[in-house]
């Protein structure tokens, strides 16, 4: 089965590791000791999923836990506003993200370990890889696996494929990139000063992807000129020596002109439109709701940068 999930993985330019489950709990404890250590700011805490701090185990019957890091590219959607066209940018992970963790499993499940259980792994995936020794995190707290760089979405899973773990394993710590020492593009690029030289944590609090994913009105101190995605951000990725060149790929979505007005007047939702739209958006999995996107549509389209 070892070979045969490496041989998998590899066949789509991707890497697998795994451990005993017992390592879920470590992940949390790690979380819940920066939290009670106050390095996480009040409102950003707050605004975490409860599961970012409550274990959620790996069922009794499953004890293995492997993740799975495959390369994305980030996506673009057309938009068309006052006569002009633009290219909207969605970086990795954000199309059909939810949808691709049960396609990964199905596929694990019927071509890598025929006959055993493969169930979904509901955890903070980033400090899990970590602590497999299957990524590393950049001074922008994203994380990088080798061959890859961070153009990448990491999936989770429970399993009972014998997937062997020498009695010595012992967790990784997590660690920082060899290119990270004495590189500082990350934080001289970050519009918003989300990359401290004080700590390598982020403040998260400050990241323009917490902004513009919250529901609530973008601070005022986030500069015109950061607004870059309809949603996230590339700002610190993009010019990252550990990253190979970003790769696009086109939707074939298009908004038109009534959708992208109807998006920026913040009408969408009850308005005729709304089920066009959503027809749209439901087939990229994005699960943001219109008055989101078109309260980031607007600043994309204020600032007509086309990508």
């Amino acid at each position: 089965m070892v070979h045969s999930l490496h041989q998998w993985a590899s066949a789509r330019g991707g890497l697998a590791a795994w451990g005993p489950s017992a390592v879920v709990a470590l992940v949390y404890d790690d979380l819940a000791r920066r939290r009670d250590a106050g390095e996480f700011d009040e409102q950003f805490s707050a605004d975490l999923p409860s599961l970012a701090f409550r274990a959620r185990p790996a069922p009794p019957h499953l004890p293995v836990v492997l993740v799975v890091a495959l390369p994305r590219p980030a996506h673009a959607v057309t938009i068309l506003h006052d006569g002009r066209r633009f290219r909207g940018m969605l970086p990795p992970t954000y199309v059909r993200y939810r949808p691709l963790f049960e396609d990964v499993r199905r596929e694990l499940a019927a071509n890598v370990f025929p006959g055993r259980d493969v169930d979904l792994l509901d955890v903070p995936l980033k400090a899990l890889a970590a602590r497999l020794g299957l990524v590393r995190y950049g001074r922008n707290n994203i994380a990088y696996a080798p061959g890859i760089g961070s153009y990448m979405q990491l999936y989770g899973y429970a399993t009972s494929a014998d997937l062997p773990v020498d009695p010595a394993w012992r967790p990784a710590e997590p660690r920082l990139l060899d290119e990270c020492e004495d590189c500082d593009i990350c934080q001289s690029t970050c519009p918003t000063g989300a990359i401290g030289v004080e700590r390598v944590l982020l403040h998260g609090e400050r990241c323009l992807t917490y902004a513009n994913e919250s529901p609530q009105a973008l601070p005022e101190w986030i500069p015109a000129s950061a607004h870059h995605c309809i949603v996230g951000c590339l700002h610190c990725q993009r010019p990252c020596p550990a990253n190979p060149d970003l790769r696009i790929e086109d939707t074939g979505v298009a908004l038109d002109e009534s959708e992208t007005a109807t998006l920026v007047a913040g009408t969408a939702e009850n308005g005729p439109l709304a089920a066009r739209i959503h027809s749209k958006l439901d087939g990229l999995g994005l699960s943001f709701d219109l008055a989101l996107l078109g309260r980031n549509l607007r600043t994309l389209v204020s600032r007509r940068l086309p990508h």
